[in-house]
């Protein structure tokens, strides 16, 4: 299969350009293992009949994501016909996916996410009930009898409750048998997923049959449906609007302003050329807002859930750090004698390089793809990639390539911080959000969210290794890669 369509002699097109039958088996494990096989340097391969390039340099990376962003401004195509995904932000392309993204930036400015702050500290309520119930005693000294905790299941609820309440402004105390909660689970409850395996691979196949490369059921289309027919309601009574994603996103269906997204701190200054178009002005519909309601909800739960998991799972196991996390968190807490309070989050320096060290070697995201709107040559790399061919960034192995950071297999937050020796890495060596225009658009509510559980996990409870599952097993799914448990022992600090 490698020897067929392999390119040979003088290209412009990198070797090997093999067949490639993607993901028939561990999507992680095909990453590696074609990355450190070709030594880390750009190569070529195809799907099927369809070019793709392994772009492994960070410079050509920064080029294609933000540079010349213009040209790299689609994703793959996932298209399937299905209403609900194919308006996802995600999935969405050209001017559509513009008109969007001018649409949902604003509502994750630094000034709406003071807003939202409070509501996510108050969500922490529920997250201390859950644990306590499974963690009903203080410490002894000895934890050799300390309950083990599946703490992905835990976070699992504490996601959900907070972008219910960013996302709709509606509190529920998300215990760990909520339905939204076990719904979400079904969503992601797949191993491999075939489906979005042959809508990549095969889009084609999956358009005859009827395959969309993403499911996500009834449950929480209706959910968001009934919740905007009830807020619809809820203004026309009172006239009252609340400081939430769906109201800010109601308004942009009423009018757009384009100035909005222009006064976003980085976003207008630094890609002010994506909202060239008229069009940008169009109101969203109640459809597109239901998909990026939806997409909230699911992104937001998995991804942030198996993000503050592995935190835990990595200080479990590494107590030095713990300890080390544990006296900044009290320190900030003396300090400040309230965590409602947005810029004080930047006073947790070494709690910023646990999370960074964590999104690297337990990133959501396995890879990043763009697609060219017109052929395009590589500055310096004697490199031409076609309309449509598929530029594809492994950033999962390059963010543990020993060549940007050294004992990359070793859990050492460090790396990250202004003052070692040892860290200076490329930054387009490290892409666990994306970068440029089509960055994740909910990263900065993410980092608070993981920011705000974390400092109080630590200071309120210790974290040990346990012997039932480690490390945890993480699987593709759904397009992302997340444990499916992380089990360690918990214990109530005195």
């Amino acid at each position: 299969m490698w020897s067929t369509l392999t390119t040979g002699g003088q290209t412009s097109r990198p070797a090997p350009y093999g067949l490639c039958l993607r993901f028939l088996g561990s999507v992680v494990d095909w990453e590696v293992d074609l990355y450190r096989r070709n030594r880390g340097h750009t190569f070529g391969l195809y799907e099927t009949t369809k070019p793709v390039l392994y772009l492994t340099d960070p410079d050509l990376i920064r080029d294609v994501l933000v540079k010349d962003f213009h040209v790299f401004n689609n994703r793959r195509d996932l298209r399937s016909g299905d209403k609900l995904t194919d308006n996802m932000i995600d999935v969405l392309r050209d001017d559509h996916w513009k008109r969007v993204r001018t649409a949902m930036s604003p509502t994750f400015s630094s000034g709406k996410l003071k807003k939202m702050l409070p509501m996510i500290v108050d969500c922490r309520a529920t997250l201390i009930a859950n644990l306590d119930k499974l963690c009903p005693t203080g410490s002894s000294g000895d934890h050799s009898t300390a309950p083990v905790v599946d703490m992905k299941r835990v976070l699992g609820a504490y996601a959900m409750e907070v972008i219910i309440r960013v996302a709709f402004g509606i509190k529920v105390d998300a215990m760990l048998d909520h339905p939204l909660v076990t719904n979400a689970q079904k969503v992601f409850a797949n191993d491999n997923d075939w489906r979005l395996v042959v809508a990549m691979v095969a889009p084609k196949v999956a358009e005859f049959f009827g395959l969309k490369a993403y499911d996500f059921g009834p449950f929480f289309t209706e959910f968001t449906r009934n919740v905007i027919e009830e807020r619809l309601k809820s203004v026309a009574t009172d006239g009252q609007k609340r400081v939430d994603f769906m109201q800010l996103m109601l308004d942009s269906t009423e009018t757009t302003d384009l100035l909005a997204a222009e006064e976003q701190e980085e976003y207008g200054e630094k890609y002010r050329e994506i909202q060239s178009t008229r069009d940008l002005a169009k109101k969203l519909t109640i459809d597109e807002l239901i998909s990026q309601c939806v997409a909230l909800q699911l992104a937001g739960y998995e991804t942030t859930a198996a993000s503050i998991s592995m935190c835990v799972h990595y200080i479990a196991t590494d107590p030095d750090v713990q300890q080390r996390l544990y006296a900044e968190a009290v320190k900030y807490r003396e300090k400040y004698l309230t965590e409602d309070n947005y810029e004080a989050l930047g006073a947790l320096p070494y709690l910023d390089a646990v999370i960074a060290e964590t999104l690297r070697l337990s990133p959501a995201t396995v890879f990043l793809e763009r697609c060219p709107n017109r052929d395009y040559q590589f500055r310096g790399a004697g490199i031409t990639v076609k309309r449509d061919d598929i530029v594809h960034i492994p950033t999962y192995a390059m963010q543990r390539d020993g060549r940007h950071f050294p004992e990359p297999d070793r859990f050492r937050p460090e790396r990250f911080m202004a003052d070692d020796a040892n860290g200076g890495h490329h930054p387009y060596a490290y892409l666990p959000f994306g970068a440029g225009p089509r960055n994740c658009v909910g990263m900065r509510l993410a980092q608070m969210e993981i920011k705000l559980a974390m400092v109080v996990l630590v200071t309120r409870y210790r974290f040990y290794p346990s012997e039932v599952s480690k490390p945890p097993v993480c699987h593709f799914t759904a397009g992302i890669l997340v444990p499916k448990r992380v089990d360690v022992k918990i214990q109530r600090r005195p």
